[in-house]
């Protein structure tokens, strides 16, 4: 692939078409073996080189990274039923097909249904996410994020991604399922997203589904896994749907949860889906998000010690609550300035269902649309020296007023925002000011740390560092 742009049409007076949209040269196979070779660096490269809008390719489908946040916004927000969710696939010899990678997995709950069945769920699901009932799941994260360190030992060599990983895990299974993480369940789990995570980013690949049924070990591991996971899961909700699902966990909310206009419930199968999308999204991202920011605080020292100067004002010798976050500025800073350098969902895919106008250019109907939280969280028109970690970017007068609202997107926005994340900054800045008010982090440098762009971003080699008592 060559960097070479296509000029751009010289009327300025009306919406400039594709051919006008400036670009690599190369096609579709030049920009998968990009975006497979280092899509990070890759992307980053593409909007220096040619702006917020590039044609990544033209046939035999139209794809564009966009990363103009006020495009982005029109995408997510204002004109968002004009995009679909996902990613159009069309290889020779195959028809056209929206790519989900992680409908093999979660099946049609939230993060991948579509259209009216979508928006249903929405409506369904929006009450268990509420700000009270969020405050009730508070002291669950201080518990689990207490019970992990715990058993640290000041001077020990932990990898922080496999420990923020099961403590994340510990978290979801007690607020989703009320069972506690040396169960059967979270064995299932724990198993079931090791085998699919890593392939859900081959969904993208022709003949990937054809794979899937042969049986080669890799696949007959993937659909094992996941054929155990939903007998425990279908377990779960036939046991609550017996108990009469009157618990607080999020699986009885799930199975009580009723239409405001219909009256109706859930069946077993979208039960099964939302469960586990709750799953994956509260676990994996959050798990990343936290292994990230313990990563930047060890680099950072200077950093470290004021987040450590707040929490021993605020908190003194005492655990947390979801009445102090107000009072911890500096620490929800800290958190939201690592998903600003680290987002734990990295990129999103959009297609257009009818032609549209995309930051000044005319876009056909069927073009894939990447939002890259990467790319934008990086972007030096919005973020000076954006890859200085500095938490004082979200303080009182040092908040940007100027910035665009899609300049930081780890969430997402409008209708398809993730629903949990007021869930997840909750638990997020709780579970770091229980951890960081008691250790301090060493990295180490025999690793080399490398930020991996599956479906999430992971640190690959994953996250060895040496922890300090504070006491």
């Amino acid at each position: 692939m060559t960097l070479t742009s296509v000029p751009p049409s010289s009327s300025d007076s009306a919406p400039m078409g594709v051919g006008a949209v400036p670009g690599p040269s190369g096609g579709l196979l030049a920009a998968s073996r990009l975006l497979r070779a280092d899509p990070l660096a890759g992307l980053t490269r593409l909007r220096r080189t040619y702006g917020p809008i590039v044609r990544i390719s033209s046939r035999p489908v139209s794809a564009f990274l966009v990363a103009d946040p006020a495009a982005i916004g029109d995408a997510l927000v204002g004109s968002n039923r004009t995009y679909a969710k996902g990613a159009v696939r069309h290889w020779p010899g195959s028809r056209r097909t929206v790519v989900q990678p992680l409908s093999l997995l979660l099946g049609q709950g939230l993060l991948t249904s579509a259209g009216e069945t979508h928006r249903r769920q929405r409506r369904l699901m929006q009450p268990l996410f509420h700000r009270q009932r969020i405050a009730g799941y508070g002291e669950t994260f201080v518990d689990i994020a207490q019970e992990t360190v715990d058993g640290w030992r000041d001077g020990q060599r932990l990898d922080i991604h496999a420990e923020m990983t099961e403590m994340t895990l510990a978290i979801v299974a007690r607020t989703l399922f009320d069972v506690d993480l040396d169960s059967n369940v979270v064995d299932v789990v724990r198993t079931a997203i090791a085998e699919n995570m890593v392939a859900a980013r081959r969904v993208q690949l022709p003949g990937f589904e054809t794979l899937e049924r042969l049986p080669l070990p890799a696949a007959r591991r993937r659909r094992a896994a996941r054929d155990a996971l939903d007998r425990v899961i279908h377990d779960l909700i036939a046991h609550r749907r017996t108990a009469g699902a009157d618990g607080t966990d999020l699986l009885s909310l799930l199975l009580s949860a009723r239409d405001a206009d219909t009256g109706a419930g859930m069946d077993d199968m979208q039960v099964r889906d939302e469960a586990l999308t709750i799953l994956l999204a509260g676990h994996e991202t959050t798990a990343n998000a936290l292994s990230w920011t313990f990563h930047l605080l060890g680099r950072h020292p200077e950093v470290a010690a004021q987040l450590h100067a707040e929490l021993d004002t605020v908190l003194a010798d005492r655990r947390p609550s979801v009445d102090d976050l107000a009072r911890l500025p500096y620490t929800d800073a800290v958190f939201t300035e690592s998903m600003r350098l680290y987002p734990p969902v990295w990129m999103m895919g959009r297609h257009l269902v009818e032609d549209r106008v995309v930051g000044g250019y005319q876009l056909p109907a069927g073009s894939t649309l990447l939002l890259s939280q990467w790319v934008v969280h990086h972007d030096e028109m919005w973020w000076p020296e954006p890859e200085r970690f500095n938490p004082d970017r979200w303080i009182g007068d040092h908040r940007n007023p100027q910035r665009p609202r899609y300049a930081y997107f780890p969430f997402g926005g409008g209708p398809r925002q993730c629903i949990g994340n007021s869930f997840a900054q909750a638990e997020g800045v709780l579970c770091l000011a229980t951890i960081a008010r008691r250790w301090t982090f060493e990295p180490t440098e025999d690793v080399e740390i490398i930020p991996e762009p599956l479906v999430t971003l992971r640190p690959r080699n994953g996250l060895p560092m040496t922890i300090r008592s504070r006491a």
